[in-house]
């Protein structure tokens, strides 16, 4: 008997609608992915000839969501090239600048984006069900207005410091240029002590100290069971009864730019790549393959990448073009930062479920926890060193060359910048969704979310939530990935 064959296209977005996922189905399994950026924005081609300046003020405007990590990615670049260390209280600041930014995307895209799928009508047999639709049902679920105010509240610690969000300059070769006052700076603190109760209360269901005792899966199957209303402990149950377990693993291995700086250049989560443990970095190792992506040019380091845009090349279809790292396919993000800070529940849920959709989205949900309790520390060193200064004027060159690292949300962010008397001679972007969503490489590979989706089972092709976990656990943003701007795209099958 003939195989039942069905190609399927599908946009996966709740924020952006610029990410399309191309199936094949053999008799129900997917047998191949391909993930489709459908926007050409070429933010490094607009910089080309500008004032060096000028990326302080067009790079927060890649993305919406993570404007100051490309504005920190930006500044660090700069620095790099000017050879200029900040002090340490405008590093502090920092931190808490780009933590707040990443803490209040994680717990929207957790409670908002990943788990509001599972109010979907697609579950009603599922005992969970109504219990889903009570926290997590778009609009009107339990949850949401909690959490909009309690993130909204994170906000204020950005504007405080920054003077507004999204798209602040606060940040400057040399350090801030900004000083907040002493009143501010106990609001900060204040505003970060709000936060980790309302999380303890609203989310865990318990205190930090309780659930920083939590290093074995058998510990954590104590707490779910002592917990049930946590929704660490709902998560774990539906994640049991709708294989997400298991799904989604590609095997790839994690890339880490280290993130939250010390004064010393040292980061809070260290700098390398994983797979089975930790090797140190080597920023020479970075490629970007543009084999299937429409835009020409050959595999070299971001340092001499161009983007240069060919949309009749034949056999590319993305604008996401496809970094390696030492010619491997990684990826980034929440869990491979887990990994590199040797946590232990992560290392035992790795070893057992490898990087699937339930522990990659489970590292998204708890970091939260790590983020407050350091910025919560750096909020009292900053009150601690008010009197430090906050800049150090940089010594501009007009040829040089920087790299600016950090971690957005959704994992490694970099700048490369390159500047010619006095002027950007060429600029390039990676960001994490490039990683994780880039398209095949010239040897054949697959990004990793589409290696991530081959094998799934697809119960209801007029509905396949399964790919929708799959990609949504990688937290997709394409606005700040891909380089025509067409039609809405409807779901297409062919048979």
């Amino acid at each position: 008997m003939a195989k039942k064959v069905v190609e399927l296209q599908i946009p996966l977005n709740r924020v952006e609608g610029d990410l399309d996922i191309k199936v094949k189905i053999e008799d129900g399994v997917i047998v191949d992915a391909k993930s489709v950026g459908t926007l050409y924005r070429g933010f490094e081609n607009i910089l080309q000839g500008r004032d060096p300046l000028d990326a302080l003020v067009m790079t927060p405007r890649v993305c919406g969501i993570c404007s100051i990590s490309h504005l920190c990615a930006s500044v660090k670049a700069l620095e790099d090239a000017y050879g200029i260390t900040p002090p340490p209280q405008a590093i502090r600041l920092r931190n808490l600048s780009i933590m707040c930014e990443n803490l209040q995307s994680d717990v929207k895209q957790v409670f908002l984006m990943f788990m509001a799928d599972f109010a979907n009508d697609y579950y009603k047999e599922y005992d969970f069900y109504e219990k889903a639709k009570k926290y997590y049902e778009p609009f009107k679920g339990e949850l949401s207005v909690d959490l909009l105010d309690a993130t909204k509240n994170i906000l204020k610690v950005i504007a405080y410091i920054g003077g507004q969000w999204p798209h602040t300059s606060h940040m400057v070769p040399g350090g801030l240029n900004v000083l907040a006052e002493d009143l501010e700076i106990l609001r900060i603190k204040h505003l970060l002590e709000k936060f980790k109760i309302w999380y303890e209360k609203a989310i865990l269901k318990c205190s930090f100290e309780r659930f920083e005792e939590v290093t074995t899966i058998e510990a954590f199957e104590v707490f779910c069971e002592e917990n049930p209303e946590s929704h660490i402990a709902i998560f774990y149950d539906i994640a049991k009864k709708t294989n997400l377990l298991e799904s989604g693993t590609t095997g790839y291995g994690f890339l880490n730019y280290g993130c939250i700086d010390n004064a010393d250049g040292s980061t809070v989560v260290p700098q390398g790549f994983f797979d089975t443990k930790l090797h140190p970095l080597a920023l020479d190792k970075i490629t970007e393959d543009v084999t299937y992506a429409w835009y020409e040019g050959d595999v070299v380091n971001p340092m001499d990448g161009k983007t240069k845009p060919n949309v009749q090349k034949e056999g590319a279809y993305s604008f996401t073009k496809a970094p390696r790292y030492d010619n491997k396919v990684v990826q980034t993000g929440p869990l491979g930062e887990e990994l590199a800070l040797e946590n232990k529940l992560f290392l035992a849920f790795y070893e057992k479920y490898s990087d699937s959709t339930f522990v990659r989205e489970l590292a998204r949900m708890l970091r939260p926890l790590r983020f407050t309790n350091i910025m919560l520390s750096e909020s009292q060193e900053v009150i601690r060193n008010k009197k430090e200064p906050l800049y150090i004027k940089p010594k501009i060159k007009q040829n040089a060359q920087g790299i600016g690292l950090t971690h957005a949300a959704r994992g490694a962010l970099g700048h490369w910048i390159k500047i010619r008397h006095g002027k950007i001679a060429n600029y390039q972007i990676i960001s994490p969704t490039t990683w994780n969503g880039s398209p095949k490489d010239k040897d054949g590979n697959l990004g990793a979310w589409e290696k991530a989706l081959i094998g799934v089972k697809i119960k209801d092709i007029d509905n396949p939530m399964e790919m929708g976990h799959i990609i949504r656990s990688f937290d997709p943003c394409l606005v700040c990935t891909v380089h025509f701007i067409g039609q809405d795209k409807k779901i297409t099958l062919r048979v």
